[in-house]
Protein backbone atom coordinates (compact mmCIF):
# COMPACT_ATOMS: atom_id res chain seq x y z
CA UNK A 1 0.00 0.00 0.00
CA UNK A 2 1.28 3.47 -0.76
CA UNK A 3 2.30 5.77 2.06
CA UNK A 4 -0.18 8.45 0.95
CA UNK A 5 -3.04 5.97 1.44
CA UNK A 6 -2.05 4.30 4.66
CA UNK A 7 -1.23 5.54 8.13
CA UNK A 8 0.17 2.76 10.26
CA UNK A 9 -0.05 2.95 14.01
CA UNK A 10 1.94 0.63 16.26
CA UNK A 11 -0.22 -1.23 18.74
CA UNK A 12 2.57 -2.75 20.83
CA UNK A 13 4.43 -1.02 23.65
CA UNK A 14 8.06 -1.30 24.66
CA UNK A 15 9.14 -2.67 27.99
CA UNK A 16 10.57 0.50 29.57
CA UNK A 17 11.15 -1.24 32.88
CA UNK A 18 13.55 -3.68 31.20
CA UNK A 19 15.57 -0.78 29.77
CA UNK A 20 15.78 0.86 33.17
CA UNK A 21 17.05 -2.29 34.87
CA UNK A 22 19.64 -3.12 32.22
CA UNK A 23 18.00 -6.43 31.31
CA UNK A 24 18.60 -7.91 27.87
CA UNK A 25 16.74 -6.17 25.06
CA UNK A 26 14.79 -8.36 22.65
CA UNK A 27 12.47 -7.08 19.91
CA UNK A 28 8.90 -8.38 20.10
CA UNK A 29 8.49 -11.20 17.57
CA UNK A 30 5.24 -9.76 16.19
CA UNK A 31 4.09 -6.16 15.74
CA UNK A 32 0.35 -5.52 15.59
CA UNK A 33 -0.64 -2.46 13.55
CA UNK A 34 -3.81 -0.66 12.60
CA UNK A 35 -3.83 0.54 8.99
CA UNK A 36 -6.20 3.35 8.09
CA UNK A 37 -6.70 4.98 4.70
CA UNK A 38 -6.15 8.73 4.67
CA UNK A 39 -9.31 10.64 3.67
CA UNK A 40 -9.78 11.00 -0.09
CA UNK A 41 -12.59 13.27 -1.37
CA UNK A 42 -15.64 11.27 -2.54
CA UNK A 43 -14.18 7.96 -1.29
CA UNK A 44 -14.63 5.81 1.83
CA UNK A 45 -11.83 3.80 3.36
CA UNK A 46 -11.46 0.84 5.65
CA UNK A 47 -9.37 0.11 8.69
CA UNK A 48 -7.39 -3.12 8.82
CA UNK A 49 -5.61 -4.76 11.72
CA UNK A 50 -2.42 -6.51 10.64
CA UNK A 51 0.38 -8.48 12.30
CA UNK A 52 3.97 -8.24 11.09
CA UNK A 53 6.79 -10.65 11.93
CA UNK A 54 10.13 -9.34 13.21
CA UNK A 55 12.64 -8.78 10.39
CA UNK A 56 15.82 -7.05 11.58
CA UNK A 57 17.38 -4.42 13.83
CA UNK A 58 19.17 -1.15 13.31
CA UNK A 59 21.53 0.17 16.01
CA UNK A 60 22.23 3.89 16.42
CA UNK A 61 24.26 6.44 18.37
CA UNK A 62 22.44 9.62 19.37
CA UNK A 63 18.80 10.41 20.07
CA UNK A 64 15.91 8.84 18.16
CA UNK A 65 14.30 11.48 15.95
CA UNK A 66 17.16 13.88 16.60
CA UNK A 67 20.80 13.64 15.69
CA UNK A 68 21.33 9.92 15.09
CA UNK A 69 24.07 7.86 13.48
CA UNK A 70 23.43 4.30 12.28
CA UNK A 71 26.11 1.85 13.37
CA UNK A 72 27.32 -0.87 11.02
CA UNK A 73 27.79 -4.36 12.46
CA UNK A 74 31.30 -4.98 13.79
CA UNK A 75 31.23 -8.59 12.63
CA UNK A 76 29.29 -10.68 10.10
CA UNK A 77 29.42 -14.44 9.57
CA UNK A 78 27.60 -16.38 6.87
CA UNK A 79 26.86 -20.11 6.67
CA UNK A 80 24.86 -20.83 3.53
CA UNK A 81 21.85 -18.53 3.59
CA UNK A 82 22.11 -17.87 7.38
CA UNK A 83 23.83 -14.65 8.50
CA UNK A 84 24.86 -13.57 11.99
CA UNK A 85 25.70 -9.90 12.58
CA UNK A 86 27.19 -8.55 15.82
CA UNK A 87 27.46 -4.99 17.13
CA UNK A 88 30.04 -4.37 19.92
CA UNK A 89 28.68 -1.32 21.73
CA UNK A 90 31.36 -0.49 24.32
CA UNK A 91 33.27 1.79 21.93
CA UNK A 92 30.14 3.84 21.16
CA UNK A 93 29.11 4.72 24.71
CA UNK A 94 30.29 8.35 24.60
CA UNK A 95 26.75 8.96 23.23
CA UNK A 96 23.40 7.29 23.82
CA UNK A 97 22.88 4.00 21.94
CA UNK A 98 19.40 3.01 20.79
CA UNK A 99 17.79 0.17 18.90
CA UNK A 100 15.11 0.08 16.21
CA UNK A 101 13.14 -3.12 15.63
CA UNK A 102 11.99 -3.49 12.02
CA UNK A 103 9.18 -5.72 10.78
CA UNK A 104 8.22 -7.40 7.50
CA UNK A 105 5.84 -5.48 5.22
CA UNK A 106 5.53 -2.29 7.27
CA UNK A 107 7.43 0.96 7.77
CA UNK A 108 6.32 1.07 11.44
CA UNK A 109 9.22 0.47 13.85
CA UNK A 110 9.68 0.08 17.58
CA UNK A 111 12.64 1.77 19.25
CA UNK A 112 14.23 2.10 22.66
CA UNK A 113 17.40 3.30 24.32
CA UNK A 114 19.80 0.56 25.39
CA UNK A 115 21.00 0.55 28.98
CA UNK A 116 24.70 1.47 29.37
CA UNK A 117 25.62 -2.06 30.56
CA UNK A 118 24.40 -3.67 27.32
CA UNK A 119 27.63 -4.48 25.46
CA UNK A 120 26.57 -6.41 22.33
CA UNK A 121 23.65 -6.89 19.96
CA UNK A 122 23.37 -9.99 17.78
CA UNK A 123 21.04 -10.52 14.81
CA UNK A 124 20.53 -13.88 13.09
CA UNK A 125 18.58 -14.08 9.84
CA UNK A 126 18.33 -15.88 6.50
CA UNK A 127 18.47 -14.39 3.01
CA UNK A 128 16.77 -15.53 -0.17
CA UNK A 129 18.32 -15.75 -3.65
CA UNK A 130 17.79 -12.02 -4.21
CA UNK A 131 19.41 -10.99 -0.92
CA UNK A 132 16.14 -10.22 0.88
CA UNK A 133 15.52 -11.26 4.48
CA UNK A 134 13.31 -14.33 4.67
CA UNK A 135 11.92 -16.60 7.37
CA UNK A 136 12.25 -16.10 11.11
CA UNK A 137 14.88 -13.65 12.35
CA UNK A 138 16.21 -13.60 15.92
CA UNK A 139 18.04 -10.94 17.93
CA UNK A 140 19.26 -10.11 21.40
CA UNK A 141 21.16 -7.27 23.01
CA UNK A 142 23.04 -8.09 26.25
Amino acid sequence: MSSNRVCRLAALTLFAAAAATGAAAVCPTVLATVETAQPVPAWNGTTVRAKHAFERISVYNGKAGGQEFELAPDDQKQEGSRITQTWNLKGYRSMNVFLRCRYHDTAVVLFRDLAPDIATCTLRFAIDGRGGITGKSEMECR
